[in-house]
């Protein structure tokens, strides 16, 4: 092997030599650089406490909200059925926790010849109430302080007819309650209760012959089956 001329290449083509060296450094240094040991303590304990924290919020947010039965069971209305000595008798929806008085009002007021003395106005009323203004008057044995007694008026039960049996109570029977009596049909019973809303209670069962188209003759058939 004649080393002179291996001297005297390697002298010629040393630039080269040296960039070949500096390239292989390079790529040693770079090599090991990739391949030192990465340290993720940090990113798991983010990632765990990104995990602690969603936990927590996921419980506040699940225990402030009602569930199904809690919304289901707090009703934001009643309704109730209102009768007697008020423009307009009938059924009326109110938001939870209205008074009797709310109830006056949604029917229109009450009338002049009303025995508001008689009635508790600042009750609560529950769902399903029925509740009774009584006419001046109309004998009434307790103050009306509890509507879900059904009435202000305990003179006659539910239906218009009297605690004293079947008859019916001219001051507080229905339109439909005073069909039932002998003689009367509809117009008749209209024209009984447009009396009773103009002039007031009946005074005896005989002033019912004062109403219109009612006579002695119909007044004899079916007196038997009246009270006030």
């Amino acid at each position: 092997m004649n080393f002179e001329k291996i001297k005297e290449f390697i002298l010629e083509k040393k630039q080269y030599f040296i960039i070949g060296i500096v390239v292989v450094g390079i790529l040693f240094w770079i090599k090991g650089e990739n391949s030192a040991p990465v340290d993720n303590s940090n990113l798991l304990s983010e990632k765990t406490e990104q995990s602690k924290n969603f936990s927590s919020t996921s419980n506040v947010s699940s225990s402030n909200t009602p569930s199904p039965t809690q919304s289901s069971t707090q009703s934001k209305t009643i309704t109730c059925d209102i009768t007697g000595a008020i423009k307009h008798q009938g059924v009326y929806t109110l938001k939870n926790g209205a008074r009797l008085q709310e109830l006056i009002d949604a029917a229109g007021g009450a009338k002049q010849n009303a025995q508001l003395k008689a009635v508790n106005r600042a009750i609560l009323l529950k769902d399903q109430d029925k509740i009774h203004i009584p006419y001046k008057g109309e004998k009434v044995d307790s103050v009306a302080a509890n509507p879900s007694a059904s009435s202000a008026s305990s003179t006659s039960s539910e239906g218009g007819e009297s605690n004293s049996g079947d008859k019916v109570n001219l001051n507080t029977a229905s339109a439909q309650d005073l069909q039932k009596l002998n003689g009367i049909g509809q117009k008749k019973a209209e024209q009984i209760i447009a009396y009773r809303d103009q002039n007031g209670q009946f005074k005896k069962i005989e002033d019912l012959t004062q109403v219109s188209g009612i006579g002695e003759k119909t007044f004899a058939a079916l007196k038997d089956q009246l009270t006030i």
